[in-house]
């Protein structure tokens, strides 16, 4: 499926973003919700402890960490590639890496991880991709990554469950309804809906794209596609334990397996810059339920979020390099 948008058209034309005024709000508002989240955050810490924690952070297993985070970028882009090149928006793996990387260096002051989709796509856009087929495959790789989140933290479960059962249920639970609702996202195209919404211009087009994902994902590039997901996670993960490591924890790959996945679902939700102040607080109530120190548990979050903002640099060259 290769549908190229008509004379005139372009993807702003299927919704009319907002107002430039209201465009400028909703990103105050998310600025502030981010400094709120932080702040209430720190407030419950020691600062001066912190600082002191983290001047003696070891230098060596900080720099393997944004090794690691740094190459998930490429994994990334072979993700997107694959699902792009699946639903009919054919694009070399170069052009791939240097969108990924514009859209992560842009993304670090937009809404989580969307925020950085609509750069990658707009740029997409501007470089000849359809777009029909690039929002569609946006919108698997998003999924996509979702998913595999959903699979660790399922898979961690029974190796975690060993007297926290209580604690590590609504974590089960909330991944279940999630699989849940994206399974049947998946499925609204084979409802009976009313013939005026499928007849319509933007219903049928969302209903096809819908279609369109779902037959990616049955395909042998959308299991590659989890699979890559998987890896850039675990990868995540590694990256997560290098930082401990540096802060003298030793005992933070087990709860790694289920506090990562967590936390990367929910700085997906946008409400917040790059996910800044969720992932922190949803760590810090993770960790804590494995009985890790909340200052452990968010300065190994803040270096996290540190070292994809140092791998996200290259973004800003790659960007000058596009057309």
């Amino acid at each position: 499926m290769n549908v190229s948008a008509p004379p005139g058209a372009s993807p702003a034309n299927a919704a009319v973003p907002p107002p430039r005024a209201g465009r400028k709000r909703l990103l105050l508002i998310k600025g502030v919700i981010t400094l709120a989240l932080l702040v209430f955050l720190t407030d419950k810490l020691d600062t001066a402890d912190l600082l002191a924690r983290l001047k003696e952070a070891a230098p060596v297993f900080l720099f393997i960490a944004i090794v690691i985070v740094t190459l998930e970028v490429p994994l990334a882009a072979y993700r997107w590639m694959l699902l792009a090149q699946r639903t009919g928006a054919p694009m070399t793996f170069a052009l791939a890496l240097q969108l990924s990387f514009a859209g992560l260096f842009f993304g670090q002051v937009l809404p989580a991880s969307i925020g950085g989709d609509v750069v990658r796509g707009v740029l997409a856009y501007r470089n000849g991709v359809d777009w029909q087929p690039l929002i569609s495959s946006l919108v698997l790789d998003r999924i996509i990554a979702l998913l595999a989140a959903v699979v660790l933290i399922l898979a961690a479960l029974p190796w975690l469950v060993g007297g926290t059962l209580g604690a590590l249920m609504w974590t089960a639970g909330a991944s279940a309804l999630l699989v849940g609702v994206l399974i049947a996202g998946l499925f609204v195209d084979l409802l009976p809906l009313p013939r005026r919404l499928k007849d319509s211009k933007l219903g049928g087009a969302v209903l096809g794209l819908i279609a369109l994902a779902r037959r990616s994902l049955a395909s042998g590039a959308g299991a590659g596609a989890l699979t890559i997901s998987i890896l850039i996670h675990l990868m995540t993960i590694g990256a997560v334990v290098a930082l401990g490591a540096s802060l003298g924890l030793g005992h933070i790959l087990l709860p790694s397996m289920l506090v990562v996945p967590t936390a990367l679902i929910a700085a997906a939700v946008p409400v917040s810059l790059n996910g800044w102040g969720v992932r922190e607080g949803v760590m810090v109530a993770g960790f804590a339920l494995f009985g890790i120190a909340e200052a452990d548990a968010f300065l190994v979050s803040v270096l996290l979020g540190f070292s994809v903002v140092l791998s996200a640099l290259p973004g800003g060259f790659t960007w000058l390099t596009l057309k």
